[in-house]
């Protein structure tokens, strides 16, 4: 897959994220079981600008060509992918979720993958300087 590709699949769903982690956060909430709160509706609309700013990074940068943006880029959105399926995973063992968060589990294992490979792919093809 394309660094643009996967950049613009990355945006659509952060948007989307945001929007309804902003708009029907309880969406969310019945997909994760999670109890709905004053403390989640709080962290989801905390977490929803964080989606915004990354929806909007991945759709900024998905037309550039500098392979050392692309290598910075594809590390940083690696380490965020695997980072939240693994904490997903955590929640999930310690019943703190329920089993739909392994629909976002997947999600993020495959885009983390999808961005392991431009890593890799852009690391061999970039001179170091």
């Amino acid at each position: 897959m394309s660094f643009y590709k996967l950049s613009a699949i990355t945006a659509l769903i952060a948007a989307l994220l945001s929007v309804a982690l902003m708009g029907v956060p309880e969406l969310l909430f019945y997909l994760f079981n999670i109890e709905a709160s004053d403390a989640t509706y709080f962290m989801g609309r905390r977490a929803s600008i964080l989606f915004l700013g990354l929806a909007l990074v991945s759709w900024q940068i998905r037309k550039i060509s500098d392979k050392t943006i692309q290598l910075a880029v594809s590390l940083s959105f690696m380490v965020i992918m695997f980072g939240l399926a693994i904490l997903g995973s955590i929640e999930f063992t310690l019943n703190n979720a329920g089993v739909g968060i392994f629909l976002a589990i997947i999600t993020e294992l495959t885009l983390g993958l999808f961005y392991l490979k431009i890593w890799r792919e852009k690391r061999l093809h970039t001179n170091p300087t």
